[in-house]
């Protein structure tokens, strides 16, 4: 009986803990951005990786808390690091940019990477530019094709552009 009752718990802590992530993303989306912010910020610091990539955003972008890219970048890294597909491609983006951070190909390089091999079409466009240019990691016209290929294969439209126009000169 003991067991089930802790079972129990933990479901209904489960149902609690997605149904006021929700609510966290409901209010931002209903454009109570401090509220929002208010609700996904404990819940990021438990560590769940959908709060974490919402509060990143909400500091990116200035939203219901100051605007802070480092905080941002602080917050996409932890979602990065548990698997967040889109959170490794905005830490890509961060350190490509150097966007609250010192800028860093490598580090760019090895996030889009992970998140193209998790079929990021976003991601594969921005580790085939990188290969094209040479930043972050050996020039290689042949990867960087393949990337860029990839990625308009799955409809990135910058990467599609940028074939066609490769295909009229």
């Amino acid at each position: 009986m003991k067991y089930l009752s802790l079972f129990i718990g933990l479901m209904f802590a489960s149902v609690s803990f997605a149904s006021t992530l929700e609510e966290g993303y409901e209010a931002v989306r209903s454009g109570k951005l401090e509220e929002g912010f208010a609700i996904l910020s404990p819940l990021a610091e438990k560590g769940g990786a959908e709060a974490q990539y919402g509060v990143a955003i909400l500091h990116k972008e200035g939203w219901g808390t100051d605007k802070n890219p480092e905080k941002a970048l602080e917050y996409y890294e932890k979602a990065a690091e548990q698997g967040h597909i889109n959170a490794m491609f905005y830490t890509a983006s961060a350190y490509q940019s150097g966007e609250g951070v010192t800028q860093d190909y490598t580090v760019a390089a090895k996030w889009y990477e992970q998140a193209a091999n998790k079929g990021h079409a976003p991601a594969m466009y921005g580790l085939g530019s990188l290969y094209y240019n040479g930043l972050g990691v050996e020039r290689n016209d042949a990867v960087a094709d393949t990337w860029i290929n990839k990625s308009a294969d799955a409809g990135f439209s910058l990467a599609i552009a940028f074939l066609e126009q490769r295909l009229m000169k």
